[in-house]
């Protein structure tokens, strides 16, 4: 009796100490903060926030909605091609090329937690396409500090897009909650290479999302010629 007492009493202790490794596993191995996870979204968890003024946005990997790519689209050198698209072009699931303005990334401190968020401006086209072939172009904002790359949301134009090309943004200003853009779009007359109308469009953070809050038109697109 004495020895299956013993036993009982190793079992019961054995079992407590394997259900406390296990509720502490997180901590055993990736420390008091858990691990780090990467994606879409702006959790805020306790990781070490990213310096985005610093960030090797060349070679970053973006989420690949806007270009209608299932996953992360991985840059080199601000760029990627052949990517698999939804689009359809002179074929159906036509690849696409995937350009970011590396150049052009503009930061603020947008959500106001005293660390600046990145703006960066992104275009996907038709492989090998002329500018007719151009399928979406947007700017995707992001958030670093949950110590990884966050996608806040994606910008695209609020004019009604004419023809082929899409309306391209500029980004002028992040101020706290909020976002300025200069949007070029298209009329019924211009060339896919160059939109006439240039209008001021305006988005609004908040609840951890971004909302367009309205777009003036400051000069109107060229009208469309007469019929013969």
């Amino acid at each position: 009796m004495r020895n299956r007492s013993a036993r009982g009493g190793l079992l019961t202790m054995l079992t407590a100490v394997i259900a406390l490794l296990l509720a502490g596993g997180a901590w055993w191995l990736y420390g008091t903060d858990g691990p780090l996870s990467s994606g879409e979204g702006n959790g805020r968890g306790k990781g070490r926030p990213l310096d985005l003024s610093g960030y090797d946005w060349a070679d970053a990997t973006v989420p690949g909605g806007l270009c209608g790519h299932r996953g992360g689209i991985r840059l080199r050198d601000g760029a990627a091609t052949g990517v698999s698209s939804t689009f359809d072009g002179p074929e159906p699931d036509m690849p696409q090329d995937v350009g970011a303005y590396t150049d052009e990334v503009v930061y603020g401190d947008l959500t106001g937690d005293g660390a600046w968020e990145a703006a960066l401006p992104v275009l996907c086209a038709n492989h090998d396409s002329t500018a007719a072939g151009q399928r979406a172009m947007g700017v995707m904002v992001f958030d670093g500090a949950a110590g990884r790359l966050d996608l806040i949301g994606t910008l695209v134009g609020q004019q009604p897009r004419v023809g082929e090309p899409p309306n391209f943004l500029r980004v002028e200003q992040i101020t706290r909650g909020g976002i300025t853009v200069t949007e070029k779009f298209y009329g019924a007359a211009d060339a896919n290479c160059c939109p006439t109308g240039v209008a001021r469009s305006t988005w609004t953070y908040g609840g951890g999302k971004l909302a367009p809050s309205g777009s003036t038109v400051r000069t109107s697109p060229s009208p469309q010629p007469p019929l013969d």
